[in-house]
Formats: C-alpha cells, sequence, structure tokens
C-alpha cells in the first residue's frame, strides 16, 4: 500500500512501532544472519574436508588402475605377443597361451575389482575375452575419443553404473597399426566409500569436463527426502544459488569433479528455536503497541473521519454538502477549507477536464514533432543513395520503402489522411516484412478506387498486418501464408438515423484523448460506410480467444489500440470485427463513415 494512500492513524501507529519496535527487529534481524552465516561457514568447512578426503580416496583408487593400465601398455612381450607376424594360427595361439593369458590372468587376480581387460587391435583374431579384433569396438560411443589419446580416457555410464577405460597402444611389431587397450572396473567398488562415508541429509554428484553424470548419490531420508535434487535442477545450483550450499574439488588422475550439497534450510535448522523465541517477544511489543495506538489514536482523528465522510459524498456527485468548524488548528483549517472548496468544484471540473484533453493532444503533438522527419528523410536519402552506388538493390529497396512508411506513418503530425495515403503506407510496410521474411507469403490488395480519397484515421491498417504476420502465417507451418486487404463502401443502414446519433454523441462531454470524437461532415459520401478487411490464412483462433481478442487481457495490443481509435473518433457503433477460425485464419473489418478527405480539417 502507497504510504500516501494510507490512514492517519495507521500512519501514527507505523510511526510509533517504527521508533519504538525497529531496534528490536533489527537486533533480531541481525543475530538471525549472524548466527546462519557461522552455522554455514561451519558446515561448509566439514563438507569441504569430507570432500578433499573422498576425492583422495577416488584418486588412490583410480591411480591402480592407471598403474595396471601402464603396465599392460608398455609391457614389451604382451605388444609383441599381439602385434607379431605369426607364420601359422598354431604358433599364435601357442605363444597367448603360453604368455599373454598367463600375464593377464595374474594381473586380474590380483585386482579382483577388475571386470575386463581386452586388447583390441587391427588385423587380429578373437581370443576368448583378452583379445580381439578392432572392429568389434569401432561402433563404442568412446572409440573415436580413446584413438586419439596415449593417456587414459575414462567413460562412466552412471544409469548402467558401468566404469571403463581405453587409450592408444603402440604396437611392438606393427607400428602402423591401431590397438586400444580396454579396462573395465566394478562401478559400485570404486565409489563405495563415498556412500558408507556420508552422513544425513547430502547429496553429491561426480561430473566430468563435458558436464555429463558420472555418479550420483544421497542421503536425505524420511521427510526430507524430497530436497534431493535430479541432475537437471543440480546443474542449475550448482554454482551455490538458490536455497542449497555446494562445495567442489577437482579430481587429479582424471576430468571429474566432486559437488557435496545440502539444503541452506537444514544447515539453520539448529537455530530455529531460539529465533522462534525471539519472534514471538517481538510480536507480542508489536500487538501491544498496536492496541495502545489504536485507542488513543481514534479520538484524536473524529473531526478527520468526519470530513472524510462528506468528501465521499462530494465524490459521488453531492455538491451541496456543507461542513465547518470552530476550530482554529491545523484540523479546522482543513475542514473550512473544504467548505470553501467545494463551493467552486463544479466549474473546477469543468475546467480542468477540458484542459487535460488540449494538454493530451499538445503532449502528443509534442511527442511527434520530437521526430525530425527531415533528418530522417535526408538520412534514409543518403542510405539509397550509397547503396545504389554500392549495387546493393535490395538495401536501396526497403531504404525507400521505409522512408515511405515513416513519411505516412508520421503525417507530419496529422491524426488523419486519405485512403490512399495509408495504403501506401501498408504497403511499404508489407514490401519491408515481405524481404524479412523471404517472400514466404503472399500479398493480394483489392480496394475500390472510389474510396481513396475519403478520410481515415492514421495507421489503422499496419497494426492489424503486423497482428496477421506475428500471431497468423508466422505460426502456420503449413502451406503459403496470405495476407488479403479488401475495400468498398457501401449504404449506411439508416443515413439520417447514424447522423442523428453521432450529431447528439458530439454534444455531450467528449472523452479526454488526443482523437476527440467528431462531427460527421455533411458532404459527399456521408451516406455510406466504409468497409476495410484485413485477412490472413494462418493459425486461426478459437472461439473464446476471438471473443477476448479486443480485451484488457489479450494479446492484441495493436488491434485493441485500433479499436479504441475508432471508438473514440467515429463513436462506439463502429468497433473492429474479429472473425477467426482455427486452424482457418482471421479476419478483422474495419467500419466507419465515408467522408472526403480534407486539410482544414487538421487545423
Amino acid at each position: 500500500m502507497n504510504i500516501k494512500n494510507m490512514k492517519l492513524k495507521y500512519r501514527l501507529a507505523g510511526i510509533y512501532l517504527l521508533t519504538a519496535v525497529l531496534p528490536v527487529i533489527v537486533l533480531f534481524t541481525f543475530s538471525y544472519g549472524q548466527m546462519k552465516h557461522i552455522l554455514i561457514e561451519r558446515d561448509t568447512k566439514s563438507i569441504q574436508n569430507f570432500v578433499n578426503q573422498a576425492g583422495a580416496g577416488i584418486d588412490a583408487q583410480l591411480e591402480v588402475y592407471n598403474n595396471l593400465s601402464n603396465y599392460i601398455t608398455f609391457n614389451e612381450t604382451i605388444s609383441r605377443v599381439v602385434s607379431y607376424d605369426y607364420k601359422s594360427d598354431y604358433e599364435m595361439y601357442d605363444q597367448l597361451v603360453l604368455l599373454f593369458d598367463p600375464m593377464l590372468s595374474s594381473l586380474k587376480y590380483f585386482h579382483e575389482d577388475v571386470k575386463q581387460v581386452t586388447i583390441y587391435a587391427e588385423g587380429t583374431v578373437k581370443h576368448d575375452t583378452t583379445l580381439a579384433p578392432l572392429s568389434e569396438i569401432e561402433a563404442a560411443p568412446w572409440f573415436d575419443t580413446s584413438k586419439e589419446h596415449t593417456t587414459i580416457q575414462w567413460f562412466a555410464d552412471s544409469s548402467a553404473h558401468t566404469l571403463s577405460s581405453a587409450r592408444k597402444m603402440s604396437l611392438l611389431y606393427q607400428k602402423n597399426k591401431l590397438g586400444i587397450l580396454y579396462i573395465s572396473v566394478d562401478y559400485d567398488k570404486v565409489f563405495e566409500a563415498l556412500e558408507e562415508n556420508t552422513q544425513k541429509n547430502y547429496g553429491i554428484y561426480i561430473v566430468d569436463s563435458a558436464g555429463s553424470e558420472v555418479y550420483e548419490f544421497h542421503s536425505f531420508t524420511g521427510e526430507n527426502v524430497d530436497k534431493a535434487l535430479n541432475f537437471a535442477d543440480f546443474c542449475g545450483i550448482r554454482d551455490g544459488s538458490g536455497d542449497y550450499t555446494v562445495i567442489s574439488t577437482p579430481l587429479a588422475t582424471t576430468d571429474w569433479t566432486i559437488y557435496m550439497y545440502e539444503p541452506t534450510e537444514l544447515i539453520i535448522q539448529s537455530a530455529k528455536p531460539m529465533m522462534r523465541m525471539i519472534f514471538v517477544a517481538v510480536t507480542v511489543i508489536i500487538a501491544g503497541a498496536v492496541l495502545a495506538l489504536i485507542s488513543t489514536s481514534r479520538f484524536l482523528i473524529e473531526r478527520i473521519e468526519l470530513l472524510q465522510h462528506n468528501m465521499q459524498k462530494v465524490e459521488q456527485g453531492d455538491f451541496t454538502v456543507r461542513v465547518h468548524s470552530d476550530s482554529n488548528d491545523e484540523i479546522g483549517a482543513l475542514i473550512n477549507g473544504f467548505d470553501h472548496m467545494v463551493s467552486r468544484i463544479s466549474t473546477l471540473i469543468t475546467e480542468v477536464y477540458e484542459g487535460r484533453i488540449h494538454q493530451k493532444e499538445y503532449e502528443m503533438r509534442a511527442l511527434r514533432a520530437q521526430i525530425n522527419p527531415h533528418f530522417l528523410y535526408n538520412s534514409l536519402s543518403l542510405i539509397n543513395w550509397k547503396a545504389i552506388e554500392s549495387g546493393q538493390e535490395d538495401i536501396s529497396r526497403i531504404t525507400l520503402e521505409l522512408s515511405n512508411y515513416y513519411r505516412t506513418s508520421l503525417n507530419k503530425g496529422r491524426n488523419t489522411l486519405t485512403l490512399e495515403q495509408e495504403l501506401s503506407n501498408v504497403r511499404s510496410y508489407l514490401q519491408i516484412q515481405q524481404l524479412m521474411h523471404d517472400g514466404d507469403f503472399d500479398v493480394e490488395i483489392d480496394v475500390a478506387a472510389e474510396i481513396l480519397q475519403y478520410e481515415s484515421l492514421n495507421l489503422i491498417l499496419q497494426p492489424l498486418v503486423e497482428n496477421a504476420i506475428d500471431h497468423g502465417i508466422d505460426l502456420k507451418t503449413e502451406g503459403r501464408g496470405r495476407i488479403t486487404i479488401r475495400g468498398w463502401q457501401e449504404p449506411a443502414q439508416n443515413p439520417l438515423t447514424h447522423r442523428t446519433d453521432m450529431e447528439s454523441d458530439t454534444q455531450s462531454e467528449t472523452k479526454s484523448g488526443t482523437e476527440s470524437r467528431r462531427e460527421p461532415d455533411v458532404e459527399s459520401g456521408t451516406d455510406y460506410l466504409v468497409v476495410l478487411t484485413v485477412s490472413d490464412n494462418g493459425v486461426g483462433m478459437d472461439k473464446q480467444t476471438a471473443a477476448d481478442f479486443l480485451t484488457v487481457q489479450s494479446g492484441g495490443y495493436g488491434a485493441r489500440n485500433v479499436n479504441e481509435r475508432l471508438k473514440l473518433y467515429y463513436g462506439d457503433q463502429y468497433p473492429l470485427k474479429v472473425d477467426s477460425k482455427q486452424g482457418e485464419g482471421t479476419t478483422i473489418t474495419i467500419t466507419f463513415p465515408a467522408r472526403v478527405y480534407t486539410t482544414q480539417k487538421q487545423a
């Protein structure tokens, strides 16, 4: 609520409460903030220590596998057996059984959490699970990465609980051929220490350098289980934003980073009982102060409330109200001043109302005058000539259309122009839009020649065409878009009555705005109506959306503005008409009295 609109007794109460209770509130807020900061800082250090220890443990585990990979990769016997050019399959089989298999078997024996060790090489044959041709893994998602790196590349799939490494391997006798060493380890074994040592109500994510999930675990239970984050939500708070405290540490052996998160709410939970007691005490103080102020302020402002009551009567149109005060204090002066003001209020309303109408007209003209049309046209002309000199025909064309569009839009500050000029404006706008859309929609303009010199409000077609493009054909997914503008004149249903109604309307108080209602000119064409339609074959609207299209709640701001201007200038009997069918398109119809345009009307 705006403090200027607040009742005086409440404002006095507010001042008293702020003066008396503000120190308590400040102390409460400061204490809470400090306690929260201390708790978060303490918990952050604890989490950081745990994450560092967990990272060191995983690094140590992965280092074991890295050493195993290095041993196999650089073992001359293994490389020789795999790459030697054997004279017969028997000779190759003999070497594999005597040398290759025992070595790999012993390595797996001493590393129980190693599930698979396989060397993939070009031109070799498949031997058990330890040797296989390279073609078996060419479709694997990790193949392209591993064949380019002699260093160990780790690949994890948290959903399948798999963890493996791969690296390019040099073959002793066939250096021109590619070899890949693949090692698969027990995923759960690597990360089991994290799960065993994580305390209650924490969450852990391990993420690689590409931003992919490697591992996830949380220890939320009971009513806090919904505070566990899925990976998408975690990525949103990974930088520590939101209601979570997040600590991270990178691993030394891989491109992974360990993140540990905890809801800030749970960190400060231990401080809640004490803060709750302080809050209750502050509430009691405020409530007591409010009750005391209500009882004392009522006596002080009774006369103001009486004055307010009479002001409400005046607001409802009762100018016979009279009030008087014998007091010479500020409130008495206010009451007597109000009594004097009421005697003049009718005259003042009329003067102020008419003044506001003229003020709005002057403001609009001043706003238009701020645009220097000559500077704009000269600038566009310069751009046009530069484009012609450079052979940029498209730029020249756009510049000419834009110049014509602004010339008719500004219209020398006038509210009306001929229909021919209004059509020239919308043609330029459509030419620009077609260039912007690469000509992906068609335009048809069919306006009767006899109405081209009739008067039209400025800028009533362009907003409707813009709406047809943005909310119609731009949303169309099949077929070419099409915008059709048609115009004709037709006899008014009851011209005499129509003129009489409009004349009576103009004798009533004029609405505020830059385009006040005008009496119809008794000229050629006043017994006829001009009808203009803007149609598109876009997505259309359902009945409810079409019915609400010109309301304040709808999204058709440009159309709504045109609708209000038409009713303000010609009368409420000339609103826009919206016809739309979902999936087929929309037609908006403009109707207004046919009047021959004369420049004297703009004086």
